[in-house]
């Protein structure tokens, strides 16, 4: 089945090249956490959220990014992961520090 996600329009441009992530499944389950740092392409954020989505309703998606990361950065990538939402996963994203 074929997913179709509707990304607003120069939302690539500002996304941060790189992103930690880690998909923590819903309390009570028996999968453990997934832990990647990959390039944030469409791609790769694509495979993220079957990834989280995979975990189930209830997961959790923690997105760290590159502390220089602009605030128009964090919000694209809010952005990019938003359907998640609607699916029951939480989505967070956050800075990372410089020693990460």
């Amino acid at each position: 089945m074929a997913v179709t996600r509707l990304r607003p329009e120069g939302l690539p441009q500002r996304l941060p090249s790189v992103a930690r992530v880690h998909v923590v499944p819903p309390p009570g389950s028996r999968s453990g956490t997934l832990e990647r740092v990959s390039w944030l392409t469409p791609y790769a954020a694509e495979t993220i959220g079957e990834d989280a989505m995979r975990a189930g309703r209830g997961a959790r998606l923690e997105v760290t990014v590159p502390p220089a990361t602009s605030d128009d950065g964090m919000a694209a990538v809010a952005t990019l992961f938003a359907w998640l939402r609607e699916k029951g996963i939480e989505v967070i994203v956050i800075r990372g520090d410089d020693e990460a």
